[in-house]
């Protein structure tokens, strides 16, 4: 069986078309002592595939029906376990290799071989593996310890909260209460007031009851004959009688008042109007006249405008004498300022020319570093998001439109977070395969907030393995431990990750702590795996569980004290930008001197 890897274990004489080989192993699984006989029958068979064009590698439980009943590691162990198969035990299955060294190898090969067979060195590995996990869920416990702080601070208060809720509630029975004694408080008021009330009103009863007896007794002192009472009639009705009249009478005189008064007003407004046509005819007068004056005016001018023609050249010839005079005045000063303003050209002018000289200088230096800038910004990773899935523009133009609609932050893509720190670029591509993909997740905080996300994915047409989302607990930033040593870098040391929430699911879903980046296979060996003189092998460091290495992504790791190599069989690509903020922001602040300098210079020039 000797070969490098599995592939190398299917022989070649199976032909260029075959795509790979199965190992089948068929144990009985009669009895008590069987290995979960209801879902596996009388034999388990225990399937090994090995595929050469990248498909599945691994193991299948079969059943007695040669049907497919687990893929999971666990399950064989258990099932290993229970029908006590120990594969690793030379004893057990002794192979060409370990006879070799049983009876040829030195005396560090025997006692391997008796730790094997005795199972020592299955309990140390068993120990070991405790203990790593022991660490792992410590690390685990303090982060999750960590990052609770601000939940339990908000416990408290919650529960401070609810306690003054408690305290409202009381004070809501108390209020009822007090509505109960005002219904009753008013109630007694208001019976009080219908007691007043009836008492006046029995009052005004016998008060009234008094006053019709003494109306009775007026009226029966009252009464007249009819005889009177018919001559009061007559008497009142010639009274209305002569009232209509008098009434007749005044309208009739209202009337002719009004017929006589109607000239008088006609007058009154034929006077206003001959009013405003005598202050027109004035208006008028007075404009005529002042035209008569203006022409009286210009008739005398025009009779002596020969004789003073002379005279008015005369007085313009020594009205511009006496300009050119203030002229010479003035021009004299102005050239002793002429030649003083040229005396101070000719000595600025070297100066102006070192000016325009600096300020050329300073502008290709200026065109320079913002060239320099763009260059800068082009190349730290300023991808479109398709560069993480064909979704993940989309998905999160969507999420943004509904941004007021999440309970919590919506982190995402996660590609869109993590730049590599400049310098080490070298292990970019090795640190995107050590994460394993992924990069297309986002990243939720609670259960409606993860619902919502997915009802978007289906809106955008996500499939199954686009725009995965994450649920993480929201909290503080990881304190996670440096590189182990000097040379060696881990993922988490390599990438610059701007959101806290994308660091703790790196930490979290891709341990990217406990992965460590190296440049050979050679040099990560030499720097990190430890071997003991008993054949155990471990990682020096203390945290690290992975180790990659250029120049394909291939990585070892060490269980129960043995080392295992991984190799990739994908091809190495870069979709993660390079973090150039530090150079960017130093050579914008040389652009901005040049920009000051370039000013200072163009006003020393101008």
């Amino acid at each position: 069986h000797r070969a490098r890897n599995l592939k190398e274990l299917v022989r070649k004489e199976a032909g260029s078309n075959c795509a790979g080989a199965k190992v089948r192993v068929t144990l009985l699984n009669r009895g008590d002592d069987g290995f979960q006989r209801d879902v596996y029958g009388d034999t388990i068979t225990v399937e090994r595939s090995i595929s050469l064009r990248g498909g599945y590698n691994g193991y299948k439980l079969l059943d007695d029906q040669l049907k497919e009943k687990s893929r999971s590691k666990k399950d064989l162990d258990a099932m290993l376990d229970q029908l006590n198969i120990q594969v690793e035990n030379p004893v057990a299955v002794l192979d060409q290799e370990e006879a070799k060294k049983f009876l040829m190898g030195k005396e560090e090969d025997k006692y391997a071989f008796f730790i094997k067979a005795t199972e020592l060195e299955r309990l140390d590995q068993t120990y070991a593996s405790a203990v790593d996990n022991i660490q792992d869920l410590e690390e685990t416990k303090n982060r999750v310890s960590s990052s609770m702080v601000e939940s339990k601070a908000n416990v408290k208060k919650l529960y401070k909260e609810w306690q003054e809720f408690q305290e409202l509630e009381k004070l809501e029975d108390k209020i009822l209460d007090d509505r109960v004694l005002f219904a009753w408080s008013a109630y007694n008021v208001l019976n009080g007031k219908v007691h007043e009330q009836e008492k006046i009103a029995r009052e005004i009863d016998t008060k009234l009851a008094k006053r019709q007896q003494e109306l009775e007794k007026a009226e029966s002192t009252l009464n007249v004959t009819d005889d009177e009472e018919n001559v009061l009639k007559e008497r009142m009705n010639s009274l209305t009688e002569e009232a209509k009249e008098a009434a007749g009478a005044k309208s009739n005189l209202e009337a002719e008042l009004k017929k006589a008064n109607a000239p008088l007003k006609k007058r009154q407004q034929d006077l206003s109007h001959m009013k405003r046509e005598e202050n027109n005819a004035k208006k008028r007068l007075k404009d005529a006249t002042r035209h008569l004056q203006d022409a009286r005016n210009q008739v005398i001018a025009a009779a002596g405008s020969a004789k003073t023609e002379e005279a008015r050249r005369i007085a313009k010839i020594q009205k511009a004498e006496q300009t050119l005079a203030q002229a010479r005045d003035q021009v004299d000063p102005l050239q002793e300022s002429i030649s003083l303003s040229l005396q101070k050209y000719e000595q600025l002018e070297p100066h102006v020319d070192q000016a325009k000289h600096n300020v050329s200088q300073v502008q290709s230096q200026l065109y320079a570093v913002s060239k320099k800038v763009k260059d800068l910004k082009s190349s730290s990773g300023g991808n479109s998001l398709a560069v993480f899935g064909q979704k993940c523009a989309a998905m999160r133009a969507k999420v943004d439109s509904m941004r007021r609609k999440f309970r919590g932050p919506v982190v995402g893509p996660l590609g869109a977070y993590l730049k590599i720190v400049e310098g080490k670029e070298h292990l970019a591509k090795i640190a995107e395969s050590a994460i394993g993909g992924g990069l297309d997740r986002f990243i939720v905080t609670n259960d409606e907030d993860r619902a919502l996300f997915m009802k978007l994915r289906r809106d955008v047409n996500c499939s199954s393995r686009e725009c995965g989302v994450n649920q993480m607990h929201p909290g503080p930033r990881y304190k996670i431990p440096p590189p182990p040593l000097e040379g060696i870098e881990t993922v988490a040391s390599v990438l610059s990750i701007s959101d806290d929430l994308a660091f703790n699911c790196l930490v979290d879903m891709h341990r990217i702590d406990v992965k460590a980046l190296a440049t050979s296979k050679e040099e990560s060996e030499e720097k990190l795996l430890i071997q003991e003189s008993s054949g155990r092998e471990f990682i020096r460091g203390g945290k690290v569980k992975e180790v990659f290495f250029l120049p394909n992504g291939d990585y070892w790791q060490v269980k129960n004290g043995n080392r295992i190599m991984i190799s990739s069989e994908k091809k190495l690509r870069q979709s993660i930008g390079v973090d150039r903020t530090a150079a960017i922001e130093a050579a914008a602040e040389e652009e901005y001197a040049l920009n000051e300098e370039l000013t200072i210079n163009k006003k020393k020039g101008g």
